[in-house]
């Protein structure tokens, strides 16, 4: 066997193998000798039928199987001397058969892991948002808070309904004229406003009385859930039975007990001011992450597998039908076309593998480890966390590649750490990062 490897790109080669004659031919004798052993050839007793007789009878057969295994041991081998892993199986082309040319040849085009020498990664300047909590946004919260618990009483006979209301109403969709599953209803309630229901068509029960019937007339939207109603006209009768008007309780130390099992209206506030600031703080801790990979990877360009890409993106697609089975769904209830979801998703799973590949690189540089006392370690904080017992937890870690997922991501979180630790980061206003983002 001779083997030659030629290099594509960084992450692709090929291997051209040329098998001679002669061990062909050696093969194929072999195979015919066993296929003796055990076939009989009519007029021949087992074992004694001659060799040209079963070469006649068998030969297209046996010759293909020994070619396959003759490249099957002979790619295994020529990846052994080259010193080559792949990452997926290769292309192979046969160039020339040992019938035509006399040698057995051809290629395999095999993707490799690209060769990463990090660089970049410390002494970086990084932008993270500065998080502040207004206290509009604590009034808002607690306003939202004080609609949970809105009680409703019956309007004044000639009450309108506005913004706010509760309309009681039976209902009947038509599209086309004719009746569908699913459009139609008794008792149903929806607070005008609320965007429960359709667009417009809340809007269309402004103004309306109890008693009254009115016919309301939409589009449904392009996107709607349903493919079948999506973009197409329809045509509603609605009977009010009745309207109700909306009524908050007043915003007083016994509102924030009742609400929240708090002392008074101010330790409110400061308990909804605290969990705004939390969640600002993970989403700004989440996005200055992204930013941080984002100027690792424009810092350190390379080629990844393709294969590896198609693999992240066939994972993707899987998690988000698993996401939707979960809520009853799926993608063609949607109206998503899978080819063009797998295309919009190739630059993510494009970035993710090369993240991947560079993120073991940084490590690997700076000696960076997950150790098992630190799996254990954040398995116990999330029992805790979830006020579940730790053996429970542990066993679902065990499952499947859970424990790999952890780790991976135990093993990003130091080499973030190690990177931001080694920069300087300075805090900034929102607007300014939106803005540097439209730039």
């Amino acid at each position: 066997m001779k083997a030659q490897v030629e290099s594509i790109s960084p992450v692709k080669k090929r291997l051209s193998v040329e098998i001679a004659p002669e061990e062909v031919s050696k093969e194929e004798e072999a195979a015919l000798e066993d296929l003796r052993r055990r076939v009989t050839v009519p007029g021949f007793r087992r074992g004694k039928a001659p060799l040209g007789v079963l070469r006649r009878l068998y030969g297209e057969r046996v010759q293909a199987d020994v070619i396959s295994r003759l490249i099957e041991e002979s790619y295994r081998e020529a990846l052994r001397q080259e010193e080559i892993v792949p990452v997926a199986d290769a292309e192979i082309q046969i160039q020339s058969l040992p019938s035509t040319e006399g040698s057995l040849s051809y290629t395999a085009v095999v993707e490799v892991r690209p060769h990463v020498e990090p660089r970049g990664y410390t002494g970086l300047t990084l932008r993270k948002e500065r998080v502040e909590v207004e206290e509009a946004e604590v009034d808002a919260e607690l306003e939202s808070l004080r609609r949970q618990r809105a009680t409703y009483e019956p309007a004044p006979e000639d009450h309108e309904a506005a913004e706010g209301d509760l309309v009681v109403m039976d209902y009947e969709g038509t599209v086309e004229g004719e009746p569908l599953d699913g459009l139609s209803g008794e008792d149903r309630s929806v607070v005008l406003g609320s965007g429960m229901l359709i667009e417009g068509f809340e809007d269309a029960l402004l103004g309306v009385r109890a008693g009254e019937e009115r016919e309301v007339e939409l589009s449904f939207p392009e996107d709607y859930r349903s493919p079948e109603l999506a973009g197409k006209p329809a045509v509603f009768r609605v009977r009010v039975k009745e309207v109700k008007i909306q009524k908050l309780p007043d915003l007083d130390d016994e509102f924030a007990k009742e609400a929240a099992e708090v002392e008074g209206i101010e330790e409110l506030r400061d308990r909804i001011r605290e969990g705004i600031r939390r969640e600002k703080e993970r989403r700004a801790g989440s996005a200055f992450r992204e930013r941080v990979v984002d100027a690792l990877l424009e810092a350190n360009p390379f080629e990844v597998p393709d294969a590896l890409v198609r693999l992240q993106q066939a994972h993707t697609l899987e998690r988000l039908r698993e996401d939707l089975a979960r809520r009853g769904m799926s993608l063609e209830d949607l109206g998503m076309d899978e080819a063009r979801l797998q295309d919009s998703q190739r630059r993510g799973a494009e970035r993710a593998v090369r993240w991947a590949f560079l993120l073991q690189a940084i490590a690997d540089a700076e000696g960076i480890e997950v150790t098992e006392e630190e799996v254990d370690a954040r398995i116990r904080e999330i029992a805790e966390a979830d006020g579940r017992p730790y053996s429970l937890i542990r066993s679902y870690f065990e499952e499947g590649d859970r424990i790999g997922n952890l780790k991976s991501a135990l093993l990003e979180r130091k080499v973030l750490d190690r990177v931001v630790e080694s920069s300087t980061v300075e805090e900034v206003d929102p607007e300014e990062l939106r803005e540097a983002g439209n730039e």
